[in-house]
Parts: C-alpha cells; structure tokens; sequence
C-alpha cells in the first residue's frame, strides 16, 4: 500500500468521535431512488472510485490482501497433526477430510463441478430452490446431508477452517465471480449492503464507518482495510495456526460496536457476506494470509 495511505495515523478517541460524527454518505441503510436504480455492478464500481478519491494514490490492486494492511502468506514447516500452525498444515488437513471417502464411496468432490476447481471463487450464490444465500461453508455441508454423512457446525474452526480454506484454494489465483442475477438475488444484495450500511450496537458503528469513511488510516499499529478487497484472503489464518472464517470476523466486529451478533449461517450474515464478496467481484482470491 502506498506510503501515503499509511501516514494517516490516529488515536482510539478520535476514531470513535470520527466514526460517530460522519454520516455514511451515499450508504444509508435504505437506499436513496437514484441508489435502488442502480445494478450492483453500478454500485460496485461507484464504491471503488468513491476509494480512489479517498485513497487517490492507490488502485483496487493495492487493496487485494484484504482486511489486514500488512498480511502475508505464512511460511510452511513440517506438518504436526495435533497442532496445526501454519498454512501448509492447514491445507493437508482440509485437503485429507476433502478427499475421505462417505459411507457410499463418494467424496465431496462430487458435488460440486469440475471436482471442485474453479469453483469457490463463485461463493456465496443465491440458490432459488431456498430462495436463501449459500455460503461454501453451507454448500460443503449440503454434500454431506445429501450423502448421508454428519454436517460440521459452522462454529467448529478445527475443522470447517481447513477443509473451507482448502475448498478455496481449488480456485487460487482466480477472479471473484459472485453473480447476482435474479430480482430474488438482487434483494438479498440490497439487504447486505443495508446491513454493511447499518450502524449499531452502543459504538453506533457501521461496517462502512471503519471500512469506506476510515479506509486508509492507521488504528493503532494496524491500517483499516478498504471494504473492495477484503472477501478476497477469508479464511485467515491467525497467530497459533486458528482458521477464521469471514462470518466469525463480522461477529468480531459487531461485538466490537457493542452489538449482538447475529449467529454464523443466519440470513443476515449471509447476505452480508454476498455483497461484501460481490463488490470484490474481478480481484484474484488468495488463500490463508496471515491475520496479525
């Protein structure tokens, strides 16, 4: 990131009178007629040069690591079973439960196209049948159900963390391509960006306070990512080898504004992580960046 960006340091206090003052211009929780009009492709990029002109010397290039400034892929070293620390380890042990055999002799590449490659980079999708957002983590765990074998709770990082970042890193260096195509989808879009919009919790935070008003500045030794980039290196991979998932991240963050969360795999989570992959859309996904 360029160095301009990072010199714009400031205190905790002055943060929380910033972020409280600032109207969230242009992102209010219900759309203005001239928003409503516009095609979420139109938002997108309305958002990434409303960016720009914070951040003028930087470009969508420069935010890709995503919701830490100073990330990194984490060095490997020898696998240890019993206590994963790294990413090379992370990925041997979603790529082992990727590969176990169910019961019937199938496996989880067989729900999903070309065996799964390609293919994350799609998630989350809107699936008309339930008329709800299915995240990877849902997906993984609908192959499962329709095989027959136990589904991972969404909470369980040990397990859905590897075999997520694992899922993902099929898709390595290909583009975010998360569509929304339908009337039905475009409503849980609109939904996510309300809630992306919507302060909250006794800090009166929204995600767009920090991540669009703030983006570029320094919180204490750590720059405050733009919103465009961040989907982009979800699962993290932090400090002692624990996989954070993206919906556990938003959990952080409202509990951070003194709201209460809404639970992991809720709609409105769900929806939330739609639009925040959607306006990341045409950036290359990178797998376990360290999360200092």
């Amino acid at each position: 990131m360029p160095s301009s960006i990072m010199s714009k340091r400031f205190n905790i206090p002055a943060l929380l009178l910033v972020i409280a003052a600032a109207p969230l211009i242009g992102l209010q929780p219900l759309p203005t007629r001239a928003q409503s009009l516009q095609t979420p492709d139109q938002h997108r990029l309305a958002l990434i040069q409303a960016l720009r002109n914070l951040l003028p010397d930087s470009t969508p290039d420069h935010w890709r690591p995503g919701a830490s400034g100073s990330t990194e892929l984490v060095q490997a070293i020898a696998l240890n079973s019993d206590n994963a620390t790294n990413s090379a380890d992370i990925l041997a042990i979603g790529k082992k439960l990727w590969e176990r055999k169910f019961k019937n002799g199938k496996s989880l590449a067989s729900c999903f196209p070309n065996a799964g490659k390609r293919v994350a980079v799609t998630y989350p999708q809107f699936d008309p049948k339930s008329k709800r957002v299915v995240t990877q983590e849902m997906a993984l765990n609908r192959c499962f159900a329709l095989h027959g074998e136990s589904e991972i709770a969404l909470g369980d990082a040990a397990v859905i963390g590897p075999l997520g970042a694992y899922f993902r890193s099929l898709s390595e260096g290909q583009k975010l391509n998360v569509r929304v195509g339908t009337p039905q989808a475009r409503e849980k879009f609109d939904a996510g960006r309300a809630l992306f919009s919507r302060r909250m919790g006794q800090q009166n935070y929204a995600c767009a306070s920090c991540h669009v008003l703030n983006a570029g500045r320094v919180f204490g030794q750590q720059e405050i990512s733009p919103a465009v980039g961040q989907a982009l290196s979800w699962p993290h991979l932090q400090p002692g080898g624990k996989v954070l998932a993206l919906q556990k991240q938003f959990q952080q963050c409202m509990l951070r504004t003194g709201a209460e969360p809404f639970p992991l795999g809720s709609d409105e989570l769900n929806n939330l992580e739609y639009y925040h992959a959607f306006i990341s859309n045409g950036l290359p996904i990178r797998i376990l960046a360290v999360q200092r």
